[in-house]
């Protein structure tokens, strides 16, 4: 090997060494603790949450042995099972529920439809709302393309 390339390997170690002597204490010391507090400044207190699409994923992170490290403490799904609603008199009611990791929570709601007889005619589309409600599908309707146009009035009809 030669003298040069040799002083030249020496730099580049004595740069490395430089550069790891500066960044080293730095990445230490992000990383270091000494009570729980410095671990969560910033979080949500007991924990964080997150979603990952629609399951509710619950974190904490703790001081051990002068290391913040974070776990996992739950993990929830929040979509709904079935889909399915129920008929409550002229009403469909369903309950739809989502991950909000924001509040740590899955966010719930319940949705109304009121299911009565009635017809609606827009962009040649006829829908016929028959008043009948059932848990798996819900309000009942007819759905028609109606090329030549449709109305409402005197019944529901398709144009030709």
């Amino acid at each position: 090997m030669h003298t040069s390339e040799s002083s030249d390997i020496t730099r580049i170690i004595l740069i490395a060494i430089t550069l790891a002597a500066i960044w080293i204490p730095h990445i230490v010391r992000a990383q270091s603790c000494t009570s729980d507090y410095e671990c969560t400044r910033g979080l949500a207190l007991g924990g964080n949450a997150r979603c990952v699409g629609d399951t509710l994923i619950r974190t904490t992170t703790r001081c051990v042995a002068g290391r913040c490290q974070t776990r996992e403490t739950s993990r929830r799904r929040c979509a709904t099972g079935s889909g399915q609603g129920r008929c409550v008199g002229e009403y469909y009611q369903r309950t739809e529920s989502r991950c909000d990791g924001l509040n740590g929570t899955c966010a719930t709601r319940t949705i109304r439809d009121r299911c009565k007889r009635g017809c609606s005619c827009s962009k040649n589309i006829l829908i016929v709302y028959t008043g009948a409600c059932s848990p798996a599908i819900g309000c009942h309707r007819a759905v028609k393309k109606c090329p030549g146009g449709c109305s409402c009035d005197p019944e529901p009809q398709c144009r030709e």
